[in-house]
């Protein structure tokens, strides 16, 4: 009797055994699983934030050129795409740019065109052939008489002017003398989560901005000016400026539809220029502003470090040198060919 409760006894005690053993066992795949896990983290955050921004990029390089196709095309021509922003979302972003240029027209005449206020501009017409001004904006358009004088003329409209406008100076022979023109410029923006924060892709006049929520904003690409020199020593300067407007919402979703559509682009300046001027302002944040200056003007100043600036040909400040009084092609009077058009686009779902 006592040597069959023995041997149950040793029984027993095995079985204890074997599941303390399987219980460490488990104890210890899970407390390794644990450290790998930990280990992994940072290496999955990281290709979760990399296949997120991955996406958000296509997104704004498919919904970038799809309006590029667009923009330059007819009034009321458009396209329709679909796009999967599913990880993203897509917002509007107003008035995230202002341009001013203003160019002299003719070669015998020199005009300085300034906002005053809502409802007046000044203008300066040094040879006092300044007669008439035709106001437009893409509402409505008015023009406005006054007379030639060597003073400082004050004119008054009854048009909105706070986004964009186009005001040409014309003389005593009906002939465009001057245009000078402020265009407000709104875009999209693509904001995506990660692990920092959020990542936003800035969609604004054919250029890309890229920011981190703990970095500042970065111009990833810069709009297209495009400067030449021509076989006969004038200089030629193309540039497009342009517009998104959303109406309604903006589409999201992992099949989220686009309509783009054209409405269409403004004539600025085509042709011979003299005196051409040009200010630009971002609103995105502070270091924009400066980051696109410095891009201009790095070969004028490389030609003012060594000594060489009459054999300059490009952009260089107006006054400053800093660029914050505007920016100019070339300088004395020297006529360039100037190509420069307004881009107004329309997104809607």
């Amino acid at each position: 009797m006592d040597t069959m409760r023995g041997t149950a006894t040793r029984r027993d005690d095995h079985a204890v055994s074997e599941v303390i053993g399987v219980v460490m066992l488990l104890a210890m795949v899970v407390t390794m699983m644990g450290g790998v896990f930990l280990v992994l983290t940072p290496y999955v955050n990281d290709f979760q934030d990399n296949t997120s921004w991955a996406n958000a990029n296509g997104i704004a390089e498919r919904i970038d050129s799809r309006i590029d196709v667009v923009a330059s095309s007819s009034n009321d021509t458009g396209l329709r795409t679909t796009i999967n922003s599913l990880s993203s979302s897509i917002v509007p972003i107003m008035n995230a740019e202002k341009w001013t240029l203003s160019a002299d027209l003719v070669w015998n005449e020199e005009v300085q065109v300034r906002y005053v206020n809502q409802t007046t501009f000044s203008v300066h017409a040094i040879n006092e052939s300044a007669v008439k001004a035709h106001i437009w904006t893409p509402s409505s358009e008015q023009f406005v008489l006054f007379s030639p004088s060597p003073e400082i003329l004050t004119f008054e409209h009854d048009l909105n002017i706070q986004g964009t406008y186009i005001i040409t100076v014309y003389n005593s022979d009906d002939e465009a003398i001057h245009r000078h023109t402020e265009a407000s410029l709104s875009g999209l923006l693509v904001k995506t989560k990660v692990q920092t924060g959020e990542h936003s892709i800035g969609i604004i006049n054919d250029a890309r901005f890229d920011k981190f929520s703990n970095e500042p904003w970065d111009i990833t690409t810069s709009a297209d000016m495009k400067i030449e020199e021509l076989f006969d020593g004038t200089m030629r300067t193309s540039l497009s400026l342009r517009n998104i407007q959303v109406a309604g919402a903006v589409p999201n979703g992992r099949d989220a539809i686009f309509d783009i559509k054209s409405l269409g682009p403004v004539q600025l300046f085509s042709g011979d220029a003299w005196n051409f001027r040009f200010t630009y302002e971002s609103e995105l944040g502070p270091t924009i502003t400066p980051q696109m200056h410095e891009g201009w003007l790095i070969d004028y100043q490389l030609h003012k470090v060594s000594d060489t600036l009459d054999e300059y040909r490009g952009i260089r400040p107006w006054q400053r040198a800093s660029g914050s009084d505007g920016l100019t092609i070339d300088h004395d009077g020297k006529m360039i060919d100037l190509e420069i058009d307004l881009q107004l686009v329309e997104v809607s779902k």
